[in-house]
């Protein structure tokens, strides 16, 4: 299992790469965005439907799932809102990109136990989210650079300090992973949380974001996606 926390690692560093990506490059093609933001969705709900939703309702039934899901939707819609209605109230560049960076640190816990809660059923799924979560991470590290260097934060500060966020994802896999250590009973609603959480980030994140690059584009990269994920299952 500690190899699961390289992996929440690698995927909270990609909120790193993203920022750097920006500082490289400012203007990237829609269609690229919209392709990049499409996969990771198709992916993300691929591993969902059709390794981690089964598993848990072959582990416990129906309602423990169901009622998993519901708290991981409703721990990620209470988050996320609250970052926008904070975000809503700043009013400087510097106070946006900081709110934006509060914002992310709230969902980046749960999304790192997912890593953990899915590699305990398939290493295989665990790998797939965390590759999912990188993707889905490094736009975020663009979105909490941006404000900050219009506002003439120093791009090392901004770095270093996305940095120490990147790490709130492994820490979520460490959590994880206790949790399966000393709460067996509760794996299967947990990974249900964790599907929760994970088809909110696509309906409510990556879908909009990547069809409003290029729906096209955000078509073909969320059928990409499914692909990826059935021929790696039917190669395990």
């Amino acid at each position: 299992m500690e190899h699961f926390m390289l992996l929440g690692l690698c995927a909270g560093l990609c909120t790193v790469l993203g920022a750097g990506l920006l500082m490289l490059k400012k203007k990237w093609s829609p269609r690229n965005l919209a392709l990049f933001l499409g996969l990771a969705a198709g992916v993300m709900t691929a591993v969902v439907l059709l390794d981690m939703l089964p598993a848990a309702l072959s582990i416990s039934g129906f309602r423990p799932t169901v009622l998993g899901s519901a708290a991981g939707i409703l721990v990620m819609y209470l988050q996320l809102k609250r970052g926008r209605s904070s975000v809503a109230a700043g009013s400087s560049m510097r106070r946006l990109g900081y709110l934006i960076m509060l914002g992310i640190a709230w969902h980046d816990l749960p999304e790192g136990a997912a890593i953990a809660l899915a590699g305990n059923y398939q290493e295989q799924a665990g790998w797939i989210i965390a590759f999912g979560l990188g993707v889905h991470n490094a736009p975020e590290g663009m979105a909490i650079a941006a404000p900050l260097i219009i506002a003439g934060v120093s791009k090392a500060k901004i770095l270093a300090q996305i940095t120490l966020l990147s790490l709130i994802t492994p820490l979520g896999t460490f959590i994880g992973q206790q949790a399966i250590a000393y709460l067996p009973n509760l794996i299967a609603p947990l990974m249900g949380f964790a599907s929760g959480i994970m088809m909110y980030i696509v309906v409510g994140q990556l879908v909009p974001q990547s069809f409003s690059q290029d729906k096209k584009h955000a078509i073909y990269g969320v059928i990409l996606g499914w692909l990826v994920i059935v021929l790696a299952s039917n190669m395990v």
